[in-house]
């Protein structure tokens, strides 16, 4: 049910006057436009999604002379605005600040909020999905549509012959997990929520008089405990479920049965199991998921918290490269990230003199704490960073970054998780106040392996690296007795990522693409290249369901890229104005990244 919030701020007798209302006919809001000036807030204006389709909102206000701030909203990653924080000045008849609150970040304050009037726009459990308010030369006051926010259903993992059971997602957490177990496998579970604030009894699925051993796990409510993913065995021979790895926020790991047959993943980019759904008879034959948003599990700032304030936020994967600017205290620091297989680089928040690197071998390592030094506060209580040394879930350590001068000791880490965004404070001087992170336990990580890229001579290395789910579709450009170009797009967390283009795409004379369904993945590609050359003349690719025909020039190869029980998910290389080498990362079948 759509919930309106009324409109709050300055009320105006003023003729002239404007209400307007965005409606709640959407899924989203996507994008937020702010236009403000010496005088405040002049106009805004929103973008909403429908139906998978971009809506755009109309302008509200004066858009006229000022400075124009944007926040983007990842709805594809399951971001959603949860508040909006506004500030308003009667004497100055508007309103002069606003800042907007996601599930996953903040954004940085928009205006100036010094001796203001502060509202919030809020709903516990609910997004915003549409606005309203009214305007004259300035905004004068803001209210919001909301909607409760719907749970992500993960489907069974498993066989789907035997008798369906939904335990449904209108809880708020899982409190117990009972399993019994045999050599079978699985031959009952039955779990327990917490609904409403009460506990609420389960019913048992699957058979519960057989003989074999019984297993519990209790999720402690009292320090907001709850589950992260699953990590499941399924033997296809028994069609039934051998073992269930259960995960919580608080790195409590439970495992229940035994680690035999094919692995699966129920996970949801860090969200907390709220219900579970599958298939039993005589025993668990499948088993899935409810998910709904959490709290982000925030590690607050050390330092001083006062200057200007930045939030790279929470929504992604893990990080790949650390920047920090250095001379003698820490000048900057930004990161580079992995956000649903997309490179994400944080902007620089200054001008940048001695700017060093530290590159973690992600996906298999992660940073899990960083530790600091801070500058002993002065006479106006003034502090800041002076070093940084970051550490990873492969035991490394990276070099300390800048001064070695003694200082109060800090350390960001939460025991089992990986740091996965930072936040902090940048002073007036442009160096680093504080710095904060967030963290999620680390996620089950596969064996990825990189199959060496085979073919000739020549070229400049390039990775799209191997964190997707699967390969969605494959463009190959045919050039003169040669592969001039390829490129690939790929799927993870059901959002297709573009990877780059790889060679020469405008002196390629044939341009094919090779389309795969969503349930299809890649097994091998084979492939011919020429001495001469040092160019590949020759792919073709097969899958779980078909093999492609032949792309380029032959049909006899000379290298396969294949590992038995794995499938592709991602490709390397070398290539110039042509195709030099081919190569691929490879994962268990079965395995989903989080």
């Amino acid at each position: 049910m759509i919930q309106k919030l009324g409109a709050k701020g300055i009320k105006s007798d003023e003729r002239n006057q404007r209400e307007w209302d965005d409606g709640s006919e959407h899924d989203d809001v996507t994008k937020i436009y702010v236009r403000g000036g010496r005088e405040g807030i002049r106009s805004i204006y929103f973008n909403y999604v429908k139906n998978g389709k971009p809506k755009d909102g109309s302008i509200h206000g004066y858009f006229d002379s000022g400075f124009t701030q944007t926040f983007e909203i990842n709805h594809l990653r399951g971001e959603y605005l949860e508040s909006v924080d506004a500030y308003y000045d009667k004497k100055s008849y508007g309103m002069q600040a606003i800042q907007f609150k996601t599930n996953f970040r903040t954004s940085e304050l928009m205006g100036y909020s010094y001796e203001c009037t502060m509202f919030t726009l809020a709903v516990q459990g609910k997004k915003i999905i549409g606005f309203h308010g009214s305007n004259y030369v300035h905004i004068l006051s803001l209210g919001a549509y909301f909607i409760s926010i719907a749970p992500t259903r993960l489907e069974v993992k498993g066989s789907k012959g035997s008798k369906k059971w939904d335990d449904g997602f209108d809880h708020e957490n899982v409190s117990k997990i009972e399993v019994l177990g045999g050599f079978e496998g699985i031959l009952y579970i039955k779990v327990d929520y917490i609904k409403n604030g009460k506990l609420e009894t389960g019913l048992v699925h699957g058979h519960s008089g057989g003989d074999g051993f019984l297993q519990k796990m209790e999720i402690n409510q009292s320090k907001n405990e709850y589950l992260v993913f699953v990590e499941g065995y399924y033997d296809d021979a028994s069609e039934t479920i051998q073992g269930l790895h259960f995960q919580t926020n608080l790195n409590n790991p439970v495992m229940m049965g035994y680690k035999k047959g094919r692995k699966f993943l129920l996970a949801s980019n860090g969200n907390k199991i709220i219900g579970f759904h599958g298939n039993a008879g005589k025993s668990l034959n499948s088993f899935g998921a409810y998910f709904s948003t959490t709290t982000p599990n925030k590690l607050e700032c050390q330092g001083d918290r006062k200057g200007l304030p930045w939030d790279d936020g929470c929504n992604y994967d893990g990080v790949k490269k650390v920047y920090v600017d250095s001379i003698s205290d820490i000048d900057s620091v930004r990161f580079e990230y992995d956000n649903g297989g997309k490179v994400e680089k944080t902007p620089y928040r200054r001008d940048v003199t001695n700017e060093k690197e530290f590159v973690l071998d992600y996906p298999n390592e992660f940073i899990t704490s960083v530790e600091g030094t801070l500058a002993t506060p002065t006479n106006f209580d003034i502090t800041w960073i002076l070093s940084l040394t970051f550490k990873t879930s492969k035991g490394r350590t990276s070099p300390t970054f800048g001064s070695s001068s003694p200082g109060r000791k800090f350390v960001l880490e939460k025991n089992g998780s990986a740091l996965v965004g930072f936040h902090g404070y940048i002073g007036p001087g442009y160096n680093i106040k504080s710095l904060g992170a967030y963290y999620r336990p680390i996620p089950p990580t596969p064996d990825v392996k990189r199959l060496e890229a085979q073919g000739g001579d020549g070229g400049a290395s390039w990775d799209d690296g191997g964190t997707f789910n699967s390969v969605r579709k494959i463009y190959i450009g045919l050039g003169k007795n040669v592969v001039g170009f390829v490129k690939f797009l790929y799927y993870k967390n059901a959002r297709v990522v573009i990877g780059d283009d790889h060679g020469n795409k405008t002196l390629s004379s044939d341009l094919l693409e090779f389309v795969m369904d969503p349930f299809e993945h890649i097994i091998s590609v084979e492939g011919t290249y020429d001495d001469t050359s040092g160019g590949i003349t020759m792919l073709r690719f097969e899958t779980n369901l078909q093999k492609s025909p032949y792309f380029g020039f032959g049909t006899t190869s000379n290298f396969v890229l294949r590992k038995d029980n794995h499938q592709i998910v991602g490709f390397h290389g070398k290539s110039s104005n042509m195709l030099h080498q081919l190569g691929v990362h490879v994962i268990p079948n079965g395995f989903k990244f989080i």
